[in-house]
């Protein structure tokens, strides 16, 4: 860790007035007072050299009990901006977020930006890259120990995880190198993956064979594809991977992506799309290596994802369970959710995850 700086600190009055941001997510604040402190801290980036990162610490305090609380590692979703990242919020006043839902009920939170966005936002964000998102989630967990050991504070031992669509990606990811590299600083608990693109291969040629549902997917499916591009040093032109018109609007900007309202696999060239389906093409070597289906797990984990999902396909979920359970995982559940997109599972997502968190942890 090397700094600390608090952002804010809300009492309970404070916390009795946010509104949770929606009916369906039970927001109580009980007796809570929480604080908010943003961290700088050093991590890696794919080459190993150093970079600093952020992130936040949501710190939860009850007057009427002094028992330790469990350390909850929390990855963001999607970000196009860094006013949609942990340290981009505005804590001016108390307001409803998923790391405050989890402090209220007993989690100390640990969030961070990810390489890409705050400290670290002059380097490029590695879209969907296991590596990048879990090295840099390990060293925040890291960080935040070092931060509550320098404070004092005492915890209880047990880590979760959980996140939701790129953070459910960046949960797996954190995970599975926390299990082969970390095991004995960092005692996991229990893991909750939400509507992450886990089956990365399956996914892409999923995403490029169907209809799927334009606009910000395919902001989402170009941005995955050019950060492929840039990281395994491809150097194929934008026009290698879209059509005209399309591959000079992405050009211009990325945000234009989200204008184009055709299925994904209607913009791509025919080069693309067959090198998507070709195993040894350097661009399917790229998917396979940061495919999550191939290794088992002890940690008791859950996947979550609505069958309806039109973003993130219901079946990188399905076959990355299937695959981790033929690896020896037991320790598995895959919970299908029968209605709903992709944003509003979010919620769905939340709340199950912390009933079943409630399930795991020391009482």
């Amino acid at each position: 860790m090397l700094s600390a700086v608090q952002l804010a600190s809300y009492d309970n009055k404070a916390l009795q007035l946010v509104d949770s941001s929606s009916d369906s997510l039970v927001y109580q604040p009980a007796d809570y007072k929480v604080s908010v402190t943003r961290i700088s801290y050093r991590t890696t980036l794919k080459d190993g050299s150093p970079i600093t990162a952020s992130g936040v610490i949501f710190l939860p305090e009850q007057a009427a009990t002094h028992k330790p609380y469990p350390l909850l590692s929390f990855q963001h979703p999607t970000a196009f901006s860094n006013a949609e990242i942990p340290t981009g919020y505005n804590y001016g006043s108390a307001s409803f977020s998923y790391q405050l839902y989890f402090a209220t009920n007993g989690y100390i939170v640990t969030s961070p930006d990810y390489v890409g966005y705050g400290d670290a936002s002059t380097t490029p964000h590695n879209y969907e890259h296991e590596q990048s998102l879990a090295q840099a989630t390990i060293d925040m967990l890291l960080a935040t120990k070092a931060y509550l050991a320098q404070q004092q504070i005492s915890w209880n031992d047990q880590i979760f995880l959980a996140g939701y669509s790129e953070g459910g990606y960046a949960t797996l990811s954190t995970q599975k190198l926390i299990e082969r590299n970390y095991g004995s600083s960092l005692k996991l608990a229990g893991s909750s993956c939400g509507a992450g693109p886990y089956a990365m291969p399956a996914f892409f040629r999923y995403v490029t064979q169907n209809t799927t549902a334009g606009g910000v997917a395919n902001q989402i499916y170009a941005w995955q594809t050019l950060s492929y591009n840039r990281i395994y040093s491809l150097n194929k032109p934008i026009s290698y991977f879209f059509k005209a018109p399309y591959a000079e609007l992405i050009t211009q900007s990325l945000d234009n992506a989200r204008t184009i309202l055709l299925s994904f696999d209607q913009i791509c060239t025919d080069e693309f799309l067959a090198d998507v389906r070709n195993p040894a093409s350097a661009f399917s070597q790229a998917l396979d290596d940061n495919d999550l289906t191939d290794w088992s797990t002890p940690t008791a984990t859950q996947f979550i994802h609505s069958q309806e999902d039109e973003i993130v396909p219901f079946l990188t979920s399905q076959q990355t369970y299937s695959a981790m359970r033929q690896r020896g995982s037991r320790n598995l559940n895959l919970v299908p959710i029968k209605t709903g997109g992709h944003v509003p599972t979010e919620v769905v997502f939340m709340n199950r995850s912390l009933s079943w968190f409630e399930q795991l942890r020391n009482q």
